[in-house]
């Protein structure tokens, strides 16, 4: 018999061709998935280095804030050396963005004395446009022409509240949504004990972060 030729049907070779498209496919799918959570995985490192960043900032600055009032660009007081939660005449309001907290902090450094400036600052903390924005200028009062700072610590902070630590009694934490707080929140005149400030983050979810005040400050206020 003559010898049968070797070699693959049109069927095997659809067979094979079938296989071959499912790995590919499959792959693929799974190169898709790495490459989906390379990026999500940078992207939530991203958030949380911006947090982290902003924690540190907000804790440097509020340990070093200092009871000094400020004047605003007419040579008039300013309002309270610390306010927080609410727009008053220390700044107009401003369409788009809102005021958190205001207040003068110690330390900042100018080596030398090198820049016509105090080592104290001005510091704003404002929600503009979704953002967690950190606000200073050179000089403590302001004056006009003067160009303020502006650093984005939160690019993406969502809603975002603040509320500040008036007192306590036995029982419970005595807490104001804004500052100065009224008298029947138990505060004494001077800025709060701590100031909380709350965010949303779309990523991460709620996050509450608890500051106190003025507490790297007190040694150099005792000692004036």
């Amino acid at each position: 018999m003559r010898e049968r030729q070797k070699g693959l049907t049109l069927v095997e070779l659809l067979i094979a061709l079938l296989i071959f498209a499912l790995i590919a496919s499959a792959a693929v799918y799974a190169l898709r998935l790495s490459a989906n959570a390379r990026d999500q995985l940078e992207e939530a490192n991203s958030e949380i280095g911006e947090i982290e960043i902003a924690r540190m900032v907000m804790k440097e600055d509020f340990a070093l804030s200092l009871a000094r009032p400020v004047r605003d660009a007419y040579g008039a007081p300013a309002g309270p050396a610390f306010l927080g939660g609410m727009e008053t005449l220390r700044r107009p309001s401003v369409v788009g963005e809102r005021l958190l907290v205001a207040f003068v902090r110690s330390g900042w450094l100018n080596p030398e004395g090198a820049a016509p400036r105090s080592s104290l600052q001005y510091v704003e903390y404002v929600e503009k446009d979704g953002a967690l924005i950190r606000r200073s200028r050179a000089y403590l009062d302001d004056a006009r022409g003067q160009a303020p700072v502006e650093r984005a610590l939160i690019s993406d902070a969502g809603e975002i509240s603040v509320s500040f630590l008036a007192g306590q009694t036995p029982s419970d934490l005595l807490w104001a949504e804004g500052w100065p707080a009224p008298a029947t929140a138990g505060a004494s005149g001077g800025p709060p004990k701590a100031v909380a400030i709350t965010a949303t983050l779309p990523r991460i979810g709620e996050i509450r972060q608890l500051f106190w005040i003025g507490e790297m400050a007190a040694p150099a206020r005792a000692g004036a």
